[in-house]
């Protein structure tokens, strides 16, 4: 893997974490009902899930 891809890893693992805390967030307001909640809260779930998949990927490429 190059440069350029590893560049790109990070990038969305950047994305994915800003994205993650903007879900949390908006969890925390409590100002939606409990089923857009619970969706939002799956949604963070995955995105976290993502997250660590791709640090696993950068960890081996990078070694």
């Amino acid at each position: 893997m190059n440069e350029r891809d590893l560049i790109l890893l990070e990038s969305a693992i950047t994305a994915i974490e800003e994205a993650a805390s903007a879900v949390a967030q908006e969890v925390e307001r409590d100002r939606l009902r409990e089923t857009s909640l619970a969706r939002l809260s799956t949604v963070e779930a995955e995105l976290n899930r993502s997250r660590v998949a791709l640090e696993k990927i950068l960890k081996e490429e990078t070694r």
